[in-house]
C-alpha cells in the first residue's frame, strides 16, 4: 500500500506529461479516497486533472518494490541512491526518480521473477511514452518538421547555427562537447545512466559487433528512444518483445514471432535507421547522425537540441512536447546523447572517437 508520505513526495510536481504516459494503467472516477487513502483536498490540488491515473502507476511501482524486497530478490547496483531516490517534488524529478526505480526492479527480476520484470516493464514503457516523440526522420515525407517559429522564446546559453550539413556543424560539435559540463542538479541522475550504461556495456556491444555500430551510441539511442528498457523495442520503447512495434516505425521487426528478443528487435532498429555498418564514427560524425535522427527542428529556432546536450550547461529550456507543439517553458527530463557520451569519456570507458 502507497503510504500517506510516499504519496505526497510522488504526486507533488506531477505533470500531463507524467500522465499520458500512466493512462493505460488507469481505470474508474476520480476519487476523494485515493487507494484506501483519505487524501486531503489541499494534496490533490497539487494533482493534474486526473490523479488517480497517477496514483495508480505510483502505487505498482511502490507495490513491486515491496513485491521484490518480500521475495528477497537481489538487490541491484542500478538502485539510484540519494535524495533523488527518495523526494521527486517537482516536475523534472518525476521522470528522473521512476527511471531508475523500474530499471532496477527489471534489474533484480528479469532472472527470478519474469512476471515481475514484464510488469516493470510494462510500466516503463508507459511512463516512456510520456517524454517520446517521433523523431524527424521517421516522419512521413512532407509532414512539416517544425512549425514557424513561435513568439516566446528561451534564453539560449550557446549560440547554435541554423545549418544542417556535416561540414558545417563539425567545428561546432567539437567545440560544444569540449566545452560540455553537467549541471550540478542532474549529478545523481546522469550518474545512474553511466552505471546503467556500464553495467549492460556487453549486450550493447554484442548488438553493435552483429551490425557494425559502436555499443556507446546504441547505449545513447536505448536511453532516449526507449528509456533503458530491455522489455521493449529499441525502436521507440513500444513494449512487450513479444509483439511487433505499434508506434512510428509500425510493424516492426518484419518477422517477428514470440519467443522474442531485444538483441534481434535492436539490430531490426539500427538497420532500419541506416545506422548499421557505417564507416566513420568520429566525435562529430557520432553527434550528427544523433541530431539528424532527432530532428534539425530546435536548430531552425536557434535552441541547442536537448536530444544532445540536456542535464548540460548548453541547454537550459525549449521544447517539442508534442509533434509540431513547441513549448519554451518545458525543459527536456531526459539526459541528453552528447552528456551520456561525455559521462562514459570521463570515465574511461570510451578512450577514443573512430
Amino acid at each position: 500500500m502507497l503510504g500517506r508520505r510516499d504519496f505526497i513526495w510522488w504526486s507533488a510536481g506531477a505533470s500531463a506529461g507524467w500522465m499520458a504516459g500512466a493512462t493505460a494503467l488507469a481505470q474508474g472516477p476520480v476519487s476523494r479516497d485515493v487507494l484506501g487513502l483519505n487524501i486531503p483536498d489541499e494534496i490533490l490540488g497539487l494533482l493534474p486533472a486526473k490523479p488517480l491515473n497517477l496514483a495508480r502507476t505510483i502505487a505498482s511501482i511502490v507495490a513491486l518494490e515491496k513485491e521484490a524486497d518480500a521475495k528477497n530478490l537481489p538487490s541491484s547496483m542500478l538502485a539510484l541512491k540519494g535524495p533523488t531516490q527518495q523526494y521527486p517534488t517537482s516536475e523534472a524529478s518525476l521522470y528522473q526518480a521512476a527511471l531508475p526505480r523500474l530499471v532496477t526492479l527489471i534489474d533484480r527480476s528479469e532472472d527470478a521473477d519474469p512476471g515481475m520484470a514484464d510488469q516493470a516493464g510494462a510500466i516503463l514503457a508507459d511512463v516512456h511514452a510520456s517524454q517520446h516523440v517521433v523523431p524527424e526522420s521517421l516522419k512521413p515525407p512532407g509532414q512539416p518538421a517544425v512549425p514557424p517559429q513561435p513568439a516566446q522564446m528561451p534564453e539560449v546559453p550557446v549560440p547554435i547555427s541554423r545549418a544542417r550539413d556535416f561540414n558545417s556543424l563539425r567545428g561546432e560539435y567539437a567545440r560544444l562537447f569540449s566545452g560540455v559540463s553537467l549541471r550540478s542538479e542532474f549529478s545523481d541522475t546522469a550518474n545512474w545512466h553511466l552505471s546503467m550504461m556500464k553495467k549492460a556495456r556487453t549486450r550493447y556491444e554484442g548488438v553493435g559487433n552483429a551490425v557494425g555500430v559502436p555499443w556507446y551510441f546504441i547505449a545513447a539511442i536505448h536511453g532516449l528512444e526507449a528509456s533503458f528498457n530491455f522489455r521493449a523495442h529499441l525502436h521507440n520503447g513500444d513494449f512487450p518483445l513479444t509483439a511487433r512495434t505499434r508506434q512510428v516505425p509500425t510493424g516492426r521487426p518484419l518477422v517477428w514471432l514470440p519467443p522474442a528478443d531485444w538483441e534481434s528487435s535492436a539490430k531490426d532498429a539500427l538497420r532500419l535507421l541506416g545506422f548499421a555498418n557505417q564507416k566513420d564514427w568520429s566525435l562529430e560524425r557520432t553527434l550528427y547522425r544523433l541530431e539528424a535522427y532527432n530532428g534539425f527542428g530546435y536548430r531552425r529556432l536557434g535552441v541547442p537540441s536537448p536530444y544532445l546536450w540536456s542535464f548540460s550547461n548548453h541547454y537550459e529550456r525549449g521544447k517539442f512536447v508534442a509533434d509540431g507543439t513547441w513549448s519554451a517553458k518545458a525543459r527536456s527530463q531526459q539526459c541528453g546523447a552528447a552528456v551520456m557520451l561525455k559521462l562514459l569519456v570521463d570515465a574511461g570507458d570510451v578512450q577514443a572517437f573512430a
